[in-house]
Order: C-alpha cells, then structure tokens, then sequence
C-alpha cells in the first residue's frame, strides 16, 4: 500500500470516528464538595451528599431570594456505592467526584467499622483526588455538613482549609487525607490517625478541627486532645508552626510564649535483644511570643528562659507518649522504624506490639535555640506593675 491509499484510509477513518464520543453537559452532572457517612437504623448506611449549587439567588416576582448555600440529598442504602447510585433519584442528576472536598464520618460508625472498607469506593473510583481530606466528627456526620460556613462557599471547603491551617500554623490537628490514611493503615504497624472535627461548647455552629481519632485495625477507639497532637507532631518531625507556653510562677491566667520557627526532630529506635528504647533529639529554634514574668536581660537570664522552654517542650512529648502508650496505639511510627529497618526482627515482635509498646523508654533530649525577642528589649513590653 502506498502513502497516498495509507493517507486516504486513515482520513476515511477520522470521518467515522465521533467527536465527543464519552462528553458530559454541566447540567447532567452534580458536583459534590463534600460527604457524611453515617451509621443508620437496621445497619443501614446512610450518606448525605453536599452538592454545589451553580448560583446563589434566584429571582421571585422581581426580587431575589437567596438560597441555601448547601444543598444536601441524603440517601441510605446497604453499601456506599448502592447510596451514590440513589441521588440522581432525589437530584436529576449524577454525583461527580472530581470536586469532592472532605469525606466525614460520624464517630458511632467509626467505631463499629473498619474505615478503609468503609471507603474503599472512593479509593478504586477515577473521580476522587487522593488529597481529600477526611474526618471524623463528634456524634453525627450529616450535622457537620448542616452547618452554615462562615466565610467560605460551602461547609465542606471550610473545614478542609480549617483543618490545614489547624495543622500549619498552631500544630494542633494533623493534614489527614485519602493517602496519608491508606499509607498509616497500609503500614507494617497498621495504626492510624484521622482529623476530629467537632462543634464548640461554647458557641453554636462554630466547628473545631483539633485533635485526633486513633484508630486502631480500621476501627475508631478514642480520642488524642490537641495539646496532645502538638507533641505528637513534635515527635514526628512534622513541625511547620507552632506555639510553646509556659505559666509564670504564682500567677494565674499569666503564661508566656514562644513561637516556633523550626522544629528538627531524630528519633531512633534501639534494640538490644528483645528489648526496644527509643532516643528523640530535638533542636528547635524560636522567637518570644510574649513576655510577662520575665527580664531577659543577660546571657544568664536567656539561659534559664531557654531551659524553662526546653523543659517544657520534653514534658508535652512524653505527655503524648504516655497517652497514646496507655492506649496502645503507635501511631508515632516506632514499629514501622523498626520493620523497615530490621524486617526478620520485627515479624518476631510483631504479634505482641502492643504489650510492648506500651512499655518503651523513651530518651528525649531538647535543643532550643532562641533568635529573637521581637521587635522589643527581653521585658514585657508595657507592665503596670513597674510603675
């Protein structure tokens, strides 16, 4: 066959094919930005879905009337897909994944079933991104999603941003997300951590992100405070930002302060024998936050506040520690160390782990390095007192 039959059969071939043989119009489809999983009557599962509404008003007899920004279709069925599979029923239209925000999940479920079955769909689907975020809330799921979002579109992209900022700046929560969860279940050790997002005591409707779900062989088991996680991510090396307060002695209500700027953290495992200790050694660089009991004046004075800070930093890890050691719960990575490290050893240890590592020394060493007062001379700023 010469060039030009070639040229003419692959033309002839063009002209059949179709366009937009796998299109989709905006209006066939429902973007979700966001998903409740809920455990329901009769073990049924139940799954309210946050759906984006394409405008905010709409016009009734010459004015307008503003809608709903969340527009929830709840559907209950024996699995999640045969759930997603009922909303076109309520909506008209398909769920779109590509879009999905957050993935909550009430705490009764948590704790009833494993969570990476739970939502194996979202991970074997095209659609969802595996950087959605996911949580698990206090009491029920859908209620989260009933909120109204303070400054964002909707409820879902809210609390995605508020969980982030959570974990960057005051180290209070952690990033959670489809792959970070598959990775800490996926893991030689299996123990994991999911994002706790709950409303506040104090104020109706306003969501809080802190602290942390343990989950341990998939199933929900209890709750890390945030004062906890911050030295869980101290351990970790996973420091991005953060504050350290110490009391001033004597006085109530009275702390001062130290901003983090960098948080360098090795932890190594040891074994000798059967027996495992572990050897943290933090060096950690910081700014005064606030000053009110105290002159730094001398190198002295930098010293002692230096050592107050240091002293400190150690007593909130070894809080985490004993915490999570009483729990039984390794979601520090002290097992994977010793897995990746030494495989033969750690199929040995691996059936008594738990035992075990609630019952691990751990040596922890802190290095603090303080770069600056501020912008003032070490003393409060402005005290009554020394008038």
């Amino acid at each position: 066959m010469n060039k030009g039959m070639v040229f003419i059969f692959l033309s002839a071939i063009l002209f059949i094919l179709p366009g937009c043989w796998n299109k989709e119009e905006l209006d066939e489809s429902g973007f979700a930005m966001a998903i409740a999983l809920d455990q329901g009557k009769g073990g049924k599962l139940e799954l309210t879905t946050q759906i984006y509404r394409p405008t905010n008003s709409k016009s009734v007899s010459g004015g307008q009337l503003k809608q709903e920004k969340n527009l929830l279709i709840r559907t209950s069925d024996d699995s999640v897909l045969e759930a997603i599979r009922d909303i076109p029923l309520h909506l008209g239209r398909k769920a779109k994944w590509s879009h999905l925000r957050i993935i909550v999940i009430g705490e009764k479920l948590a704790a009833a079933t494993d969570v990476g079955k739970l939502i194996d769909y979202f991970y074997r689907d095209h659609e969802p991104r595996h950087t959605v975020s996911i949580m698990i809330s206090k009491g029920r799921a859908e209620q989260i999603l009933e909120k109204t979002p303070d400054i964002e579109r909707t409820i879902g992209q809210q609390l995605m941003l508020t969980k982030q900022v959570s974990f960057k700046s005051s180290a209070k929560s952690m990033d959670t997300t489809l792959l970070k969860l598959a990775l800490q279940m996926n893991s030689p050790e299996g123990d994991a951590s999911i994002t706790y997002v709950y409303e506040d005591k104090n104020k109706k409707d306003v969501l809080n992100a802190t602290g942390l779900a343990l989950l341990k062989k998939g199933k929900m088991i209890g709750i890390l405070s945030s004062k906890k996680v911050e030295g869980l991510v101290m351990l970790r090396n996973e420091v991005v930002s953060g504050i350290v307060e110490i009391p001033c002695p004597g006085k109530k209500l009275e702390t001062e302060s130290l901003e983090i700027l960098n948080f360098k953290t090795k932890l190594k495992p040891k074994l000798i024998g059967n027996k495992v200790s572990v050897q943290v050694k933090s060096e950690v660089q910081g700014a005064v936050g606030e000053l009110k009991c105290t002159n730094i004046k001398t190198r002295k004075d930098e010293a002692e506040f230096t050592n107050k800070m240091e002293k400190q930093i150690k007593h909130q890890m070894l809080e985490t520690v004993y915490n999570l050691q009483k729990k039984k719960v390794d979601i520090i990575g002290i097992g994977n160390k010793i897995a990746s490290s030494n495989p033969k050893k750690w199929k040995k240890m691996k059936g008594g782990w738990d035992k075990q590592f609630a019952e691990i020394p751990f040596d922890i060493h802190v290095k603090l390095q303080l770069v600056t007062t501020g912008t003032v001379i070490g003393r409060p700023a402005v005290s009554g007192e020394e008038r």
